[in-house]
């Protein structure tokens, strides 16, 4: 999901953007003028993207521009090799085990003693 302004004339409006099956789909959210709406908007951006607190591990690059959905590779790998444990913790609730035991296992950029330590956490008998 996204959220998408379009200015009309001098104002601002929002649309949540999402895909469903082949196609997208807009719900319309209301004028950005409106309190609730920008509030909506403000929550929406924050939820789609890296919480502040683990910014400093990603100091290469620009947190604001990684989009967790096509970076989930970048993201995971680098939370799994120097994150911490809260962080991990924010990776449980943003992507399903399955995904996450699939980085630990085909990351090219994690090192053999934080694949051993994950491989053990997530109990799996063998991640290489």
């Amino acid at each position: 999901m996204t959220v998408l302004i379009r200015t009309i004339g001098k104002r601002e409006y929002a649309y949540l953007v999402r895909r469903s099956g082949g196609r997208t789909v807009q719900t319309y959210l209301g004028p950005t003028a409106r309190a609730d709406v920008a509030a909506k908007v403000a929550a929406l951006r924050e939820e789609g993207s890296i919480p502040s607190q683990f910014h400093r591990f990603f100091w290469d690059t620009d947190p604001a521009a990684i989009d967790l959905h096509r970076h989930a590779a970048y993201v995971i790998g680098r939370l799994l090799e120097i994150g911490s444990l809260r962080a991990v913790w924010w990776l449980q609730l943003q992507y399903p085990t399955s995904t996450i035991l699939q980085v630990l296992a085909s990351s090219k950029g994690l090192s053999d003693r934080s694949r051993r330590f994950w491989s053990a956490w997530f109990e799996v008998s063998r991640a290489s």
